[in-house]
């Protein structure tokens, strides 16, 4: 999965990212378990830690990126973090076999519909089976 977010950013450890938010946030009230709780932002647990995929972030103020949150918003609420990173890493048919994470800045309207058509909460993500296994066993 680590390997997956590369391109986009990467990913970074919870217990890294949180003191990097407020040093690169100066004055605003910054807090990664609360950027969380809220759904602005997701992470997903490996090897005793909490790593969020950094393309949710702008790269020059750290801020939290409103395509990604839009797009996160269509998904179903009670996915998890696994599957909610499995579904942007994954190659997706409604995106023409391209990664949402990919294409998110070139046509964020296109991720967008892709994320309305996936299945109700509850169900695993469709696109994202497959290719989570091969990339878990990748980290």
């Amino acid at each position: 999965m680590l390997e997956a977010f590369r391109s986009t950013g990467g990913t970074a450890p919870g217990e890294a990212l949180g003191p990097l938010l407020q040093a690169h946030r100066p004055g605003h009230a910054v807090d990664l378990a609360r950027l969380l709780g809220t759904g602005q932002l997701f992470a997903f647990p490996w090897r005793a830690g909490l790593w969020v995929p950094m393309f949710q972030f702008d790269a020059a103020d750290l801020s939290p990126r409103a395509g990604a949150q839009r797009v996160r918003a269509e998904l179903p609420p009670q996915w998890t973090g696994w599957a909610l990173a499995s579904w942007f890493a994954a190659a997706n048919d409604r995106l023409d076999g391209r990664r949402a994470v990919d294409v998110i800045d070139l046509d964020l309207a296109a991720v967008i519909r892709a994320a309305q058509g996936q299945p109700p909460a509850g169900e695993a993500p469709r696109t994202a089976a497959r290719p989570m296994r091969e990339l878990a066993a990748s980290v």
